[in-house]
């Protein structure tokens, strides 16, 4: 069998290196043959993806994560590009060194959709496990750390953190912080709309709900545009939403 596809395990996940001088049809097929091959020794298992030697389309992704669950007993949770541009932007704002490596299980579980790309990027220190891509209805996302999510959360996905979470898009979906009982916890995002929020033992929902405790608004109207986040945090027992800044800042210095 010829090396323009080759599958290597990590403890947590696989690599898959890619020759990226074979047309793309014919390494799904080599993909095909190398997993129907290695389908009874990788076994039933939820694996990351780590892609190396080529750089694929979102689409091309998604035929091969198809192409992998379609010949072996695996699920793969998610998809981590070592070429992506988030990657290399966070390299060129000066950030300490990330490494994307295979999702570790302990710190990190991860319900996506097998045709949806969004990357998780394991950060050296970790403080935050950040994502790039949108998560979308039926999707989860629970960690230990911190959590950034570089795209929106849809309606019907959630996203559960010990520490914050930090959405750079849209949070229309469910978000619970400080779910080990850390009240200090924050939920922030560029426009931020969500059906329920959480945080430690406080809970709310979106103001157009019918029934539960509504998601209150720190002044009457908040004015956004697309350089002035929002977030919710807990204030006096109930959690409030207002726009990140100065005024925030202030407040929640003295929780």
């Amino acid at each position: 069998m010829n090396q323009s596809v080759t599958i290597k395990g990590t403890k947590s996940g696989i690599i898959l290196v890619l020759s990226p001088q074979v047309p793309f049809y014919q390494l799904k097929e080599d993909i095909q043959k190398h997993f129907i091959d290695a389908a009874s020794f990788l076994g039933k298992n939820k694996m990351g993806l780590i892609i190396r030697g080529r750089r694929l389309t979102d689409e091309e992704q998604a035929e091969v994560v198809d192409t992998i669950t379609n010949n072996s007993q695996l699920t793969i949770t998610c998809i981590i590009d070592e070429e992506s541009e988030t990657e290399r932007l966070f390299a060129a704002a000066g950030s300490n060194e990330v490494k994307t490596e295979a999702v570790n299980s302990e710190m990190v579980s991860a319900n996506l959709s097998e045709s949806e790309d969004i990357t998780a990027i394991d950060s050296d220190n970790n403080n935050a496990q950040i994502f790039a891509g949108n998560l979308r209805s039926g999707q989860d996302i629970s960690c230990e750390q911190n959590v950034v999510i570089l795209g929106d959360v849809k309606p019907g996905a959630n996203v559960t953190s010990y520490g914050s979470i930090f959405i750079l898009g849209e949070l229309r979906g469910n978000a619970f912080a400080g779910a080990g009982g850390d009240r200090n916890a924050i939920v922030m995002a560029l426009n931020l709309n969500p059906l329920q929020v959480r945080i430690a033992d406080a809970i709310a929902i979106s103001p157009d709900a019918e029934k539960g405790p509504k998601l209150r608004l720190k002044k009457k109207k908040l004015i956004n545009n697309e350089n002035e986040p929002e977030v919710a945090y807990i204030e006096n027992g109930h959690i409030v939403k207002t726009l990140y800044g100065p005024s925030f800042l202030r407040q929640y210095g003295k929780n």
